[in-house]
């Protein structure tokens, strides 16, 4: 990978300790850096504020940041800080609109991860507030559901029933949402009340969310080391039972891989072995893992011209799909057909 990518690398975390900062120090002495390529890339992975303020811990270290690049790093910080508010505004809304119908809710990916997880959730970026309505649609009404819509319309969340399509990636895989439900814990979140998955949901959650971002994004990368950083109560024997239930081990064991490649993410001892990936698919996984970090860049743009049932192709699309079981492929492949 390009030098760019490692500077991102050691500076998207929260823990920024004297040996990422020698890291940036060493890699700025060693080659001679696009830092416009740096911020773009921080921007389009969605952990722009979150480099800045760790590159600004390093200004002792004579990086030379063009003042031009710092003002955009503050600007993108400034307006970040207004999305997120107006983001926690409208997830209290609708909390307590559900609430107040007697709907239990769930808050889930970045929403989640923003009160668990993230010290100062300005830092990192997301897009749209997710939640799961603890109600299948056939125990609504034909109007409940209308006025639901109706009332949820434009207004920036994005809901299932029951379940959600991004944790079983559309269907693709048998994610146990009974369970799911039966294992979360309720909290009060500003005055309302919300559920929030497990800690082993919300490592297994964010490792499908990384499949589903080409495993390379940095904020999904950085979900990873997070959640295991900062929730302790992690029973890793649990998300290995977990994982095989619903049929998506090989997916946690490359998501993990590749934050412990990349991000150097903390593993409990033989973690990856125990979720119990074939020998040959292990190997294959590996072998793209490694090729893509050597040889490869984080994407940026896509590559214009190159797409394949309406997917834009890049060689990091090879990971996910190394990562699914045939079913999984045939069920993905059926969907962008049709």
């Amino acid at each position: 990978m390009r030098p760019e990518d490692h500077i991102l690398f050691a500076c998207t975390r929260q823990d920024f300790t004297d040996e990422h900062k020698q890291a940036v120090l060493e890699i700025s002495r060693k080659y001679s850096l696009s830092w416009e390529v740096i911020f773009s890339k921080a921007e389009q992975h969605g952990v722009a504020p979150l480099v800045y303020i760790n590159l600004c811990q390093g200004e002792g270290l004579g990086l030379n940041i063009p003042e031009s690049i710092v003002n955009r790093y503050r600007l993108f910080a400034m307006r970040n800080t207004v999305r997120k508010e107006l983001r926690v505004q409208r997830t209290l809304q609708a909390l307590e609109y559900f609430n107040a119908q007697s709907i239990d809710v769930m808050l889930i990916k970045g929403g989640a991860l923003d009160i668990l997880v993230y010290d100062h959730a300005m830092l990192i970026t997301s897009n749209d507030i997710d939640l799961i309505l603890k109600r299948r649609r056939e125990e609504l009404s034909p109007d409940q559901i209308q006025q639901i819509m109706s009332d949820m319309h434009q207004s920036g969340i994005e809901y299932d029933f029951f379940s959600h399509h991004d944790v079983t990636i559309n269907g693709a895989l048998p994610v146990d949402f009974e369970r799911i439900w039966r294992e979360a814990t309720r909290i009060d979140y500003r005055g309302q009340q919300v559920w929030i998955m497990s800690p082993e949901d919300m490592l297994i959650s964010v490792c499908i969310n990384s499949c589903r971002k080409r495993y390379f994004r940095l904020k999904s990368l950085l979900d990873i080391a997070e959640t295991l950083r900062k929730m302790d109560a992690i029973r890793w024997g649990l998300v290995v039972e977990k994982s095989r239930q619903y049929d998506c081990q090989n997916i946690v064991y490359t998501a993990l891989l590749v934050c412990q490649q990349t991000l150097g993410c903390r593993l409990p001892p033989d973690a990856l072995q125990q979720l119990g990936v074939n020998r040959l698919r292990a190997g294959i996984i590996n072998g793209i893992v490694k090729l893509l970090i050597r040889y490869s860049s984080l994407p940026m743009a896509p590559i214009s011209g190159m797409s394949l049932l309406g997917k834009q192709m890049h060689f990091s699309l090879v990971l996910p799909y190394a990562s699914y079981r045939f079913y999984q492929i045939r069920h993905k492949l059926l969907e962008e057909i049709f």
